[in-house]
């Protein structure tokens, strides 16, 4: 194990080649120790193929272990495919749609009303006539109905929603057997779960739409006398003019009205995740270190960016945020974690020289 650039390398060996590995999470790398080709003599080398047991690279995206034999001179790792991510938008009901109730009140316009008070009549000279005094009732404001709009009941609840499921993750550990098995390639992961992660959220829900209620006002009436002839006059007749009043009053001009406005519902979005498949561990066929050029690692470093994954400064360098970027571009696209492999570089559409 070397350390370039700021992050820890692992290498494995294949007929004396190295390749370019990175630390997992847990600080152990996915590839074996760095181990001598001057100690494969031919009293080892039939141990080569059940300790590297990884096949040649073909060329396959679907992350099964490849079948064909090792060749001299390649570099193979261990490596793990972590689930997929998959993100989606998923809208949330925050408030229930609802009726708005907006009454307009009626107009009403003031005026004054002629009322006769005396009513003409013919009087004579010799008998004058008879009156006697009526009281009448005369309405001065009509009955108006109004509206009264009772307000609505919202009920405010606790909504749970899962923003991110529980996964499961494979990490080194030592487990029976693989401590005596030194040599032999062997490695042991333990299977842990995170847990699933939930957000909590108000919701009003509508219990009681807004409604209205009838009012009615009554009419208004104003008591006036007048003079009726109770018995008319004999003799000369005498014309006797009718006598008027004016009596102030209201008139409906315009009645009042009910207006209803939906008001629509309110939605949040959240961004879900989800993940596709299980972990598991392939070996896949890497860079070897002496391919590892300046050059190719610009061209790595500019795909990476292309690919909306920053692999910081392009100075043809594998730094920490370079080896970050490829991490998260393979886990991205479920392809294997831990190494530069040529499925990632396939992947990427790059061509090692």
């Amino acid at each position: 194990m070397f350390k370039r650039g700021g992050v820890f390398l692992s290498v494995l060996l294949v007929s004396g080649c190295s390749s370019l590995g990175y630390q997992n999470d847990a600080g152990k790398a996915f590839a074996p120790q760095k181990r001598s080709s001057e100690t494969l003599d031919t009293a080892t080398a039939p141990d080569l193929q059940p300790t590297v047991a990884a096949p040649a690279y073909r060329g396959t995206l679907d992350g099964a272990d490849l079948t064909a034999g090792v060749e001299p001179g390649q570099c193979w790792v261990y490596a793990q495919v972590k689930p997929r991510p998959l993100r989606e938008s998923v809208e949330v009901l925050v408030q229930d749609s609802a009726s708005r109730i907006t009454v307009t009140p009626a107009e009403l316009e003031r005026g004054l009303k002629t009322v006769v008070t005396r009513e003409g009549t013919t009087t004579y000279r010799i008998l004058p006539a008879k009156y006697r005094q009526v009281v009448e009732d005369v309405v001065v404001r009509p009955e108006v109905i109004r509206y009264e709009v009772e307000p609505a009941v919202y009920e405010e609840k606790d909504v749970t929603v899962v923003v991110e499921e529980a996964r499961a993750t494979m990490e080194p550990c030592q487990s029976a057997g693989t401590r005596f098995s030194r040599g032999t390639g062997a490695m042991a992961f333990c299977t842990g779960e995170i847990p699933q992660q939930t957000r909590t959220f108000k919701r009003r829900e509508l219990v009681k739409p807004e409604a209205t209620r009838v009012i009615i006002e009554p009419a208004q009436t104003r008591q006036v006398a007048r003079w009726v002839v109770a018995e008319p006059a004999r003799a000369v007749p005498v014309v006797v003019d009718a006598e008027t009043d004016s009596v102030e009053v209201q008139n409906l001009v315009r009645a009042e009205t009910v207006d209803m406005e939906r008001i629509p519902a309110v939605t949040e979005a959240l961004t879900v995740t989800r993940y596709e498949g299980q972990p598991r561990i392939v070996s896949r066929r890497a860079v070897c270190d002496d391919q590892l050029s300046e050059t190719f690692v610009r061209r790595l470093q500019t795909r990476l960016l292309d690919s909306g994954f920053h692999p910081g400064r392009i100075d043809g360098l594998v730094g920490t945020r370079t080896v970050d970027a490829l991490s998260a571009y393979q886990v991205e696209n479920g392809l294997a974690v831990g190494a530069l492999t040529y499925e990632s570089l396939e992947h990427l559409g790059i061509v090692l020289d």
